[in-house]
């Protein structure tokens, strides 16, 4: 029998090993897929593509078929798609885990490897979607990929308490929105949610009016709460005034008329200008002297008010005045008028 010497080898392993035994006289001539060439004794081939060119005088060769099962692998391995997740932050995005693909097949490879690629985005904000990629191969590298869906939607609002009440005299005494009143914002996934002022909002009344004061507390998501402050406005502090100085007069005609001017320091915390109005006169009763009360109040807007009291003296000293009568003179005592 001639000896075959090849001039060249194309292998691609597939299978793994088998072992030539099997002996079959074949044609001298090229050979294709699943063939093994012996020429000597039994040996061990990787199955794969053999092509034999023969020399001179080689009429035959000995050889034999592989199994029809070990073929060259073209088939890719199979896997499903890891089930979706839906997390609130994008911390509590789960670490790659090839063990998420938990029903890799293949044909021929008993464990096909699995193996982390890439986390891509769809570039959005809450939602926003990341497409988590595994590669599934087999042995004789065929590969296929599977995706897993990861969803960062936060849903869950900041916290915040409503900041304490402020009781205040004056709309002036009103402090101007103070975003650090609010000392307690939180959130699950922001660690500094954004505070800002909203409205100020009365209830229409006065004295007190009460006005509610919004802020708002939004984190990066967009997820919003409003906390509420109660400013009332409660002017209890009564204005202030003098008592006018006292007046006397002579003749009760010479009580002069009623004078809000006379009332020249009033004050108030609140207002610029409190309200002087006149109440009333009212006699002792008395006559030389007689003394009158004369009153005025003193009102500011919050309604709060007192009186200042101006005394006016009735007090005729003043003596009468007459003339002596002319003389007369009579005749006699009889004559005397």
């Amino acid at each position: 029998m001639g000896k075959i010497t090849p001039r060249f080898l194309f292998a691609v392993i597939i299978c793994g090993l088998f072992l030539l035994s099997a002996k079959a006289v074949i044609p001298n001539t090229s050979y294709g897929p699943n063939r093994a060439i012996t020429v000597d004794k039994q040996q061990s081939y990787f199955i794969g593509f053999y092509i034999y060119s023969s020399t001179k005088e080689a009429s035959e060769i000995i050889a034999s078929t592989i199994d029809a099962d070990c073929t060259e692998d073209i088939t890719n391995p199979t896997a499903s798609n890891p089930a979706p997740v839906t997390v609130q932050c994008a911390a509590d995005i789960p670490a790659p885990d090839i063990t998420v693909v938990n029903d890799e097949a293949d044909n021929c490879t008993t464990n096909p490897n699995v193996a982390f690629v890439e986390d891509t985005s769809d570039g959005n904000s809450n939602p926003e979607v990341i497409t988590r990629i595994y590669s599934v191969t087999d042995d004789a590298n065929n590969s296929i990929n599977v995706t897993q869906t990861i969803t960062v939607d936060d849903t869950q609002l900041p916290t915040a308490s409503n900041p304490s009440p402020v009781t205040v005299q004056c709309t002036a005494d009103i402090p101007a929105p103070d975003i650090t009143v609010v000392t307690d914002e939180a959130d699950n996934c922001t660690t500094n949610p954004n505070v800002a002022f909203v409205e100020d909002t009365s209830d229409g009344n006065s004295n007190p009016e009460v006005i509610t004061r919004t802020y708002s507390v939004t984190d990066d998501a967009n997820n919003s709460i409003n906390v509420t402050q109660t400013i009332t406005i409660d002017d209890t502090q009564l204005p202030t005034a003098s008592n006018p100085s006292p007046v006397t007069v002579q003749c009760t005609a010479d009580i002069p008329a009623p004078d809000i001017t006379v009332v020249n320091d009033e004050a108030d915390n609140c207002i610029t200008n409190p309200s002087v109005a006149f109440v009333e006169d009212t006699s002792d009763g008395n006559s030389n002297p007689e003394v009158i009360t004369r009153t005025y109040s003193v009102t500011d807007d919050a309604n709060n008010s007192i009186n200042v009291t101006q005394t006016i003296t009735i007090d005729d000293t003043q003596l009468p005045t007459a003339s002596s009568p002319a003389p007369v003179t009579v005749q006699c005592a009889a004559d005397i008028p």
